[in-house]
C-alpha cells in the first residue's frame, strides 16, 4: 500500500492506494531557486525591463498604490513589496503617501493568512494595507475596454500617480497565465467589471497555459493598460511557494519573461483512461472556495475514463465562492449558462462535464445540502471517499494529482 498525501486548505491529507493500482503521481518536478529571495527581488527592481527604474518614476508629491494579487505567498509578497516601500521612502515618499491594495476581486473575503504577513513585516509598517473584493465600493470609471468589458477599477488606485503590480506567474484557466495583469482585472475589478470579463470564457477555446488567441488574457492586459500601470514585478514560484524568480518592468515584457522563466514546469504526463482520479485543487491558494477549486476537474476530466470516477480534495471554507452555484445548479446546457451568465456560471460548465462523464466525489468542509444538488457525491475523508470510489469496481487504476487547478496533463 502506498500513502499518496495531496494539499487540503493549509495542510495535507493521504489516500492510501494499492502499490499495483497506482498509476503515477502526475506532480511537476520540485524546482528550487538558485539565489538567495532578497537578491532575486534586488537585481529584478535593479534592472527593470521596458520600464524606468523607480527613481525615475517617482515624481513630486507622488502617491503610490501597489496592487498585490491575493494569491501570492505571503513570503513571496513580503519579499517584494518591502525593498519597494524601503526604495521609495529611500526617494523622499513618505509612507502615508504609499498604500498596498490586496487584489481579490473574485473573492468575498482577502485571505487571512497574506494580510497578517503584510501587516506584520517591519518595513511595511506605517504604509496603508486594504484589501479590495468584489464588494468594494469607491470605484472609478475608466470606460469599458475592445471587448465591451465596463472596467469599474478601485479608486485607490486608478488616482494614484503611480501604479504598481504585482503577480504571480501560474498557470490560471482564464488568461492562460496568471500575473501582475490579474491583480488588476479581476484584482482590482467590481463584480459587474469581473462577470463581463470571466463571460468572455464562452467565446473561443479557453485553456489553461495557452495565451494564443485567448480573448480573457487580451481583456485583462488592455485592462491593466488603461489602468496605467507604470512597473509590473511578476513572480514566479514553485508549488510550494518558494519564489524562484522576480522580473521587474513593462507588463507584458515581464510577464512573457515570466512565462519562459517558468518553463514546463506547470506540466505533467499522464496518460488518460484512468480508472480513479484522486485531484486535489492545490491546497489554500486554489481550494477556498468551491468556484476557484472547480477548475482542478477541468485537467482529471480529461485523464479519466468514461464511467470512472474522480476524487475532488477540497476545504472550501469560504463557501461555494459564487451565488450561480446555488442558482443555477439544476441548468445543463452551456448555451443556457452563457444566457442566463452571472460569476461561476463558466465553472459550473467545467463542473457538468465533469459529472457528465465520471461520478464525482468531494471532500470538504460544505455541508452535503450544497453540494449534492450540484452532482458531488460526498465524503467525509479522501480515504473515505476513495473507498466509495472502487467500491464494486473491477478497473482500480489510479492517478493522483496533487496540484490540480495549477498543473497542465500533457500526453493525455
Amino acid at each position: 500500500m502506498v500513502e499518496c498525501w495531496l494539499p487540503y486548505g493549509d495542510t495535507e491529507v493521504h489516500v492510501t492506494v494499492d502499490m499495483k493500482d497506482l498509476l503515477s503521481i502526475a506532480e511537476p518536478v520540485r524546482q528550487d531557486a538558485q539565489a538567495p529571495v532578497k537578491e532575486i527581488v534586488a537585481r529584478a527592481l535593479a534592472e527593470p525591463r521596458g520600464s524606468k527604474k523607480l527613481e525615475e518614476l517617482v515624481g513630486p508629491d507622488c502617491t503610490v498604490a501597489i496592487a498585490v494579487e491575493g494569491t501570492t505567498s505571503p513570503a513571496s509578497a513580503v519579499a517584494v513589496l518591502s525593498p519597494i516601500v524601503t526604495q521609495l521612502v529611500n526617494l523622499v515618499v513618505p509612507k502615508d503617501r504609499i498604500t498596498i491594495i490586496v487584489a481579490n476581486g473574485v473573492r468575498e473575503k482577502s485571505g487571512k493568512d497574506l494580510i497578517k504577513a503584510l501587516k506584520a513585516a517591519e518595513e511595511l509598517k506605517g504604509v496603508a494595507i486594504v484589501e479590495h473584493t468584489r464588494a468594494t465600493t469607491g470605484l472609478s470609471n475608466l470606460g469599458e475596454t475592445r471587448q465591451r468589458t465596463p472596467l469599474m477599477l478601485n479608486k485607490v488606485y486608478s488616482e494614484a500617480k503611480l501604479k504598481i503590480a504585482v503577480g504571480e506567474v501560474a498557470v490560471d484557466p482564464y488568461t492562460g497565465f496568471s500575473g501582475a495583469h490579474t491583480a488588476i482585472l479581476p484584482g482590482l475589478a467590481s463584480q459587474t467589471t469581473v462577470e463581463a470579463h470571466r463571460k468572455l470564457v464562452f467565446r473561443g477555446d479557453v485553456k489553461p497555459g495557452v495565451v494564443e488567441l485567448n480573448q480573457v488574457k487580451e481583456d485583462s492586459l488592455e485592462a491593466a493598460m488603461l489602468a496605467g500601470c507604470d512597473l509590473a514585478v511578476q513572480l514566479v514560484a514553485n508549488m510550494h511557494g518558494r519564489l524562484l524568480s522576480a522580473h521587474a518592468g513593462a507588463l507584458e515584457e515581464t510577464w512573457g519573461q515570466a512565462i519562459y522563466a517558468l518553463g514546463s514546469g506547470y506540466q505533467v504526463n499522464a496518460e488518460a483512461g484512468a480508472d480513479i482520479v484522486v485531484v486535489s485543487a492545490g491546497g489554500s491558494k486554489r481550494d477556498h472556495d468551491l468556484y476557484t477549486a472547480t477548475w482542478a476537474l477541468q485537467g482529471a476530466s480529461r485523464l479519466v475514463k468514461k464511467g470512472g470516477a474522480i476524487v475532488l480534495l477540497a476545504e472550501c471554507p469560504e463557501g461555494l465562492g459564487a451565488e450561480t452555484y446555488a442558482s443555477l445548479a439544476h441548468v445543463e446546457q452551456q448555451a443556457e449558462l452563457e444566457r442566463r451568465y452571472a460569476l461561476g456560471a463558466e465553472a459550473l460548465q467545467v463542473l457538468r462535464a465533469a459529472t457528465g462523464k465520471a461520478q464525482v466525489l468531494l471532500v470538504s468542509s460544505l455541508p452535503r445540502y450544497m453540494v449534492e444538488p450540484l452532482g458531488f457525491s460526498v465524503a467525509r475523508t479522501a480515504n473515505d471517499a476513495y473507498e466509495k470510489a472502487i467500491e464494486g469496481r473491477r478497473g482500480r487504476r489510479t492517478l493522483i494529482i496533487p496540484y490540480g487547478c495549477t498543473t497542465v496533463p500533457v500526453g493525455a
